[in-house]
């Protein structure tokens, strides 16, 4: 395809086009003059280029990360990106609190799919007693320890704005937790400090 028809599948002026191929973001085209051409790549890797741009991502960032990709993984990713953006999209109408109730009822979710480990059955022991007699004799009780006292994880989201994770939360909703600090970044531009 020539350089209009690619500006045009993605709905960039042509010189963005040129910018990006002079900046090293999209490889150069095959051929010179009026036998230039732009393929697949082109395309593929502009479209990943526009999502990355319009999430704010730095044009050396994006450089970084697209060199190094295969034309399959940049469709991956782009198909990745693209999912992103739309999830992206259906969380924007909602309201702060209908979108943290969607964020537990997805943490809710996870945890009833991840599968309860069963405990392991008991060695045989041949000294052990069995179970009909095992009420006669009696472990002795474990020793208790002091309880720990209470630790929380915090995290700033943005000035004035923080959450709080108790540490024996922290590993059940690490997955909520990423996503909170995903979107903090995304709609503050904060990165922000934890303890």
């Amino acid at each position: 395809m020539t350089i209009e028809e690619l500006a045009g599948q993605v709905g960039v002026p042509v010189r963005t086009v040129r910018y990006y191929i002079s900046e090293g973001l999209l490889p150069r085209p095959a051929g010179r003059g009026q036998a230039t051409t732009y393929g697949e790549e082109h395309l593929l890797r502009l479209r990943l280029i526009r999502l990355l741009v319009g999430q704010r991502v730095p044009l050396d960032e994006i450089r970084q990360r697209l060199a190094p990709l295969s034309l399959e993984e940049v469709r991956a990713l782009l198909e990745e990106e693209t999912q992103r953006a739309a999830e992206k999209e259906r969380t924007e109408e909602l309201s702060p609190r209908e979108y943290i109730a969607m964020l537990l009822r997805r943490a809710r979710l996870r945890e009833e799919e991840t599968p309860a480990e069963e405990p392991e059955p008991p060695a045989s022991d041949a000294f052990s007693p069995t179970p009909e007699v095992s009420y006669l004799r009696r472990e002795p009780e474990p020793r208790r320890s002091l309880p720990e006292p209470e630790r929380w994880h915090r995290w700033e989201l943005a000035p004035g704005v923080e959450l709080l994770v108790r540490s024996d939360s922290f590993y059940r909703f690490e997955w909520l937790i990423e996503q909170l600090l995903r979107v903090a970044r995304q709609a503050f531009g904060y990165r922000g400090h934890w303890e």
